[in-house]
């Protein structure tokens, strides 16, 4: 059991240990790899470089020195009469004797490490050491014979050394020869002082970029949440089916203090549904995108439903934190067709509340008649009888035959019945081809439901508050000469004061008592507008409100299209 146990929390804990090496850490470790082995080829570049110019600066040196010590007369003079006197042991003495004091004189003086002027048999006039004078150069001297200054790499009796030969001539002929060297003991003593500069110069380096890879470090870090790459690649993978495959539209807007707001992250369905095919980013005060789209974006209510290219689209705005900045994100809602059908739904509910009224009405009139029975007052029972099935009657005959839309026709009946209960007289008028003339149905129920609404609320009220019994609204619908569809409402309320009357177009604004919330008519303005045609508000004869629609003939042509 314990060994069970013990290998279940190992297992549990490779995760943990897994994503540890975070892709910052990571980073982190190949950073420095890099760095460590970019110092190391640049130390080692240098040293090497270090090492060569010693190396050049010492063969200068000596081949500097040598040559002008082999033009130097009275070397040349010294020099050609020992290679001339028969007497060789008492010729290297008299040379040494004039010319050991001079070299040592000049090696106190320069870098050189030694010089030796010799005979060109390699007797040896001068040495560093001077037990060492009168016996045979070692080294090359073969191209210095021939009447060439050289330098060579050689091990001689001070040990390895870098070295020039040149000859000595005197009279045009070769008499002697001058080797002047500095020992790669000292060679390597001004590389070490090079190289710790090198190595200081390294170290600043590597500190400083220690320093900037922790920072970096700390950075990515915090910005990739510890994870490692695998687990952001599966997690951008993740990201980018689920924001491509939402059916609501995303977007979201940075907006910077000083600077203008743009969206740096939108889906696909964001872009259809706002008919744009830009590609994040981009300003939303861009001028190639449409005027209602930069309008949407440049908003900030929490919640509204705007109508773009013809969708209704419900959007909400939410601020998160995004990469320590503060953004909006804009969610897109595609509502047009639940408006549609709650058009329609509004339309059967107004029907069913006006057959409950009716069924009520009619309740009461089959009390009314059957008392009439009652009394012998027949001929008075079937007169109300009839007048009331007359006025009913011509209300659906009017209605039926002016419009052959159902949609449009129960909206009517509903509304003329809703009217009815609330002692509202309502009149309806149409010059129109029967049917929507190419709108949609739900475009014209949202734009006179409303309307409608709103004028019996008006008129309702202030027959309520007056008194005043002769409360009505009148609808009206005909085409204009140029093919402009008409629609007016119009009511025997208390009117629109002129100041108020593009504030109720305003979404939250309203006139109602006790109302909290004005969205009709802010939906009325939307969908005409998205029709091409406007709404505006004037007096009626009796101070009441008459609401004016008109919409362009391209509005059903656009429709049917």
């Amino acid at each position: 059991m314990r060994r069970d146990e013990a290998d279940q929390d190992a297992a549990e804990a490779a995760p943990i240990r897994e994503r540890r090496r975070s892709i910052a850490r990571r980073f982190l470790i190949e950073l420095g790899l890099v760095l460590l082995a970019g110092v190391a080829v640049v130390f080692v570049g240098l040293a090497w470089d270090a090492h060569q110019t010693a190396n050049a600066r010492a063969a200068d040196t000596s081949t500097e020195l040598a040559t002008t010590l082999a033009i130097d007369p009275s070397v040349i003079e010294v020099v050609a009469a020992a290679h001339a006197d028969p007497d060789r042991d008492g010729s290297v003495a008299r040379a040494s004797a004039v010319l050991q004091p001079y070299v040592e004189g000049i090696l106190r003086a320069t870098d050189v490490d030694y010089v030796t002027i010799m005979d060109t048999d390699r007797t040896r006039y001068t040495h560093a050491d001077p037990s060492r004078i009168g016996g045979r150069f070692l080294g090359t001297i073969d191209p210095a014979l021939d009447g060439e200054t050289f330098t060579e790499v050689y091990e001689g009796t001070l040990g390895p050394s870098v070295r020039a030969v040149t000859p000595v001539r005197a009279d045009g002929e070769i008499v002697g020869l001058v080797s002047a060297g500095v020992t790669l003991q000292s060679v390597t003593a001004s590389i070490l002082t090079r190289l710790q500069l090198v190595g200081l110069f390294t170290v600043v380096v590597i500190g400083l970029g220690a320093a900037a890879a922790w920072m970096l470090f700390r950075r990515l870090e915090r910005v990739t949440d510890g994870r490692d790459a695998d687990e952001l690649a599966r997690l951008f993978a993740a990201h980018e089916v689920v924001l491509h495959s939402l059916e609501e539209g995303l977007m979201l807007i940075e907006r910077r203090a000083g600077a203008s707001a743009r969206v740096v992250l939108a889906n696909d369905q964001a872009g259809r549904l706002l008919g744009i095919d830009r590609s994040p980013p981009f300003a939303v005060d861009d001028p190639a995108l449409p005027a209602e789209v930069r309008e949407l974006l440049a908003a900030s209510d929490d919640e509204a439903v705007e109508r773009i290219g013809g969708r209704d689209l419900l959007v909400a705005r939410s601020v998160a934190e995004a990469a320590g900045r503060e953004a909006q994100i804009l969610t897109l809602r595609d509502r047009t067709e639940l408006r549609r059908v709650t058009g329609e739904l509004s339309s059967v509910t107004t029907i069913s509340d006006a057959l409950r009224a009716q069924a009520h009405e009619f309740d009461n009139r089959l009390h009314t008649i059957a008392t009439l029975i009652e009394l012998g007052q027949s001929d008075e029972a079937l007169k109300f009888a009839a007048s009331e099935r007359a006025l009913g009657q011509r209300l659906a005959d009017r209605v039926l035959h002016a419009v052959d839309e159902p949609v449009i026709a129960a909206l009517m009946l509903g509304k003329a019945a809703q009217a009815h209960e609330r002692a509202v007289e309502m009149h309806f008028e149409t010059h129109l081809a029967p049917g929507t003339q190419g709108l949609p149905p739900a475009d014209v129920v949202t734009i006179l439901g409303n309307l409608i609404d709103n004028a019996i609320d008006a008129a309702s009220a202030r027959a309520a508050r007056t008194g005043d019994l002769d409360a009505w609204i009148e609808v009206y619908l005909s085409s204009s000469d140029d093919g402009s569809l008409v629609f007016q409402v119009s009511d025997s309320g208390d009117g629109i004061a002129p100041g108020d009357r593009e504030r109720v177009f305003e979404r939250g604004v309203t006139s109602k008592s006790g109302a909290a919330h004005g969205h009709g008519l802010t939906l009325v303005r939307q969908v005409v507008t998205g029709l091409g045609g406007t709404v505006e508000v004037t007096e009626a004869p009796g101070g009441g409100a008459v609401f004016t629609v008109l919409l362009p003939e391209s509005a059903a042509e656009g429709s049917d299209a």
